[in-house]
């Protein structure tokens, strides 16, 4: 009799303690705290944690605590992380040649013009799928980080014999042959060796977000900004999809609720966030 009643109290117990289960997910990028892409990221992070009701906990990770730049793909495909920030367009170029396309300089008018171009051109929607199918990746949340410029240490970039002999800083290998047909030699760094090259003189060039020189200080040495905007860097939250997929229904439909209005908001954020780091960097840091 005793045991019959021990086997009901765990039976009346075990609805509660399932219904206080929760949820964790790691989400790690490598942007700074301040830069505008791991704003949207923490947020989505919150809004998540807040509107499950701590149901669903997703911990972020930034400035590469856990993964660097290019190590996330690698990690998330591994199931090593979650969820990750994922620089699509060049980091995906390793692992779809087609996707080299979104390097062609003043070829795409926007961000927004590159996603319909995936969602909407049979070859954009195939050349996607079959990244996604590679790495094992779904999509979360747009967190763009935005139109590139070039910037400079010490020259004005007004033409192609100014360029000659600079020493640029290249990400993915689809930047190099842009910058050696100016005339560049080109040193391959992550985003974190940046600032002590700069610092000692490794680089003098660089073409990245606006954004991302007062994320990491970097207009401390970079000056000299040439526009107008030639590339548009996407970047996204990502997640495994074997992990997903593995989630309830309420929480997937949750992620990609909050997902997408974090992707609206922060699409709309990062024309406007660029061109105040350009104004600034004109009238607060000396640059041209």
């Amino acid at each position: 009799m005793r045991f019959m009643n021990v086997l009901a109290a765990a039976a009346a117990m075990a609805p509660c303690a399932s219904a206080h289960a929760q949820t964790t997910a790691r989400l790690s990028y490598h942007w700074g705290p301040s830069h505008e892409s791991a704003i949207m990221a923490k947020k989505l992070a919150e809004e998540v944690t807040k509107r499950s009701g701590g149901k669903f906990k997703v911990d972020v990770f930034p400035s590469g605590q856990l993964y660097t730049i290019r190590q996330i793909i690698g990690a998330l495909s591994a199931g090593s992380v979650e969820m990750g920030g994922v620089v699509t367009h060049n980091q995906m170029s390793a692992i779809e040649k087609d996707w080299n396309v979104f390097q062609l300089p003043n070829f795409w008018e926007s961000i927004e013009q590159q996603r319909e171009f995936m969602a909407k051109d049979p070859a954009g929607k195939a050349m996607r799928e079959r990244a996604l199918k590679k790495t094992g990746l779904m999509h979360v949340a747009y967190v763009p980080v935005g139109p590139y410029v070039t910037f400079s240490v010490k020259d004005q970039l007004n033409s192609v014999s100014q360029m000659r002999g600079l020493k640029a800083r290249a990400l993915a290998a689809s930047e190099r042959p842009g910058l050696t047909a100016r005339g560049m030699s080109v040193v391959s760094l992550s985003t974190e060796e940046i600032y002590p090259a700069l610092q000692s003189g490794m680089i003098d060039t660089l073409a990245t977000v606006p954004t991302a020189l007062k994320a990491y200080s970097w207009w401390d040495y970079l000056k000299f900004a040439q526009t107008p905007y030639a590339v548009y860097a996407d970047s996204e939250i990502m997640a495994n999809a074997a992990w997903f997929n593995g989630l309830p229904k309420d929480l997937q439909n949750l992620l990609l609720t909050v997902g997408r209005e974090i992707g609206k908001e922060s699409t709309e954020q990062t024309y406007k966030g660029n061109a105040e780091a350009l104004k600034e960097l004109e009238q607060k840091h000396g640059g041209k």
